[in-house]
């Protein structure tokens, strides 16, 4: 069974729109960080160490 040309054509126009929709949120999260220079997981970390080392000192009463 053969398909014609013009759904042929559709099927693969839906099938590489459908790709566009699902990697345009992460293409736009990373230009979104590299124009406002945020880098979200470096502040996690500070925030970790920053967080672990009050854990560690001593309360005096």
């Amino acid at each position: 069974m053969k398909l014609e040309q013009t759904k042929k054509i559709r099927i693969v126009k839906n099938a590489l729109l459908s790709l566009l929709l699902y990697a345009l949120p992460i293409v736009l999260m990373f230009a979104t960080f590299y124009f406002t220079g945020q880098r979200p997981w470096e502040k996690k970390k500070q925030q970790q160490t920053s967080s672990a080392s009050t854990k560690n000192k001593p309360v005096n009463p």
